[in-house]
């Protein structure tokens, strides 16, 4: 759960920048959006929201920038995407509040966290993984973080995934549905994501 919440909370963190996430995705490719962020980044880190501007911040800045339909295909791929449109529809909103409200409870924890820009290298299918260093998480030092991205149908770069100690989002969310589909059902699954 430690590994979720890092990456999560290192997403809203990234997300935190003052263009609109959608000109972001729109206006410029990965590699420039995470460059500028992390400048505007560091300075945020340093500040404290309310919990209504934070609420409103990861509705309007955060949640676009990822491809949450890309990210729900991928995690029912692991029980053969056994549910209708709807319920997908209904699970789609389920991850995507789940991921978010993650988000929004990491980020009360966090103080003097700081970000720094690795690298971005291609990888297949036109994807590119942005590397960066998180340092002060730990008392160890920072860890590394990657950022996959890639252009939704739209044409726009959004996040995919998000790796971190070889473990990624994806993998996780697969996890816990397996888990929650054997022990409960696929509308259980769905009751309890």
């Amino acid at each position: 759960m430690r590994r979720l919440n890092v990456i999560l909370l290192t997403l809203m963190m990234f997300a935190s920048l003052g263009t609109s996430a959608q000109e972001v995705a729109q206006d410029r490719g990965p590699v420039q959006a995470i460059q500028t962020a992390i400048i505007k980044l560091n300075q945020l880190t340093t500040m404290a929201y309310s919990p209504k501007m934070l609420n409103f911040f990861v509705e309007k800045e955060i949640a676009p920038l990822f491809d949450v339909n890309h990210i729900a295909y991928e995690v029912l791929l692991v029980i053969n995407n056994r549910l209708g449109r709807e319920e997908t529809k209904f699970f789609v909103n389920r991850l995507k509040s789940n991921m978010m409200s993650t988000l929004l409870a990491k980020l009360s924890q966090v103080n003097s966290t700081s970000f720094q820009f690795i690298s971005a290298r291609p990888m297949m299918g036109g994807s590119i993984a942005v590397q960066l260093k998180i340092n002060r998480y730990t008392s160890f030092g920072g860890i590394y973080l990657d950022l996959l991205f890639h252009q939704n149908m739209l044409r726009q770069w959004q996040i995919f995934d998000v790796v971190l100690n070889n473990d990624s989002l994806i993998n996780y969310y697969q996890k816990m549905v397996l888990i929650k589909v054997r022990r409960y059902g696929v509308y259980g699954m769905l009751d309890r994501l």
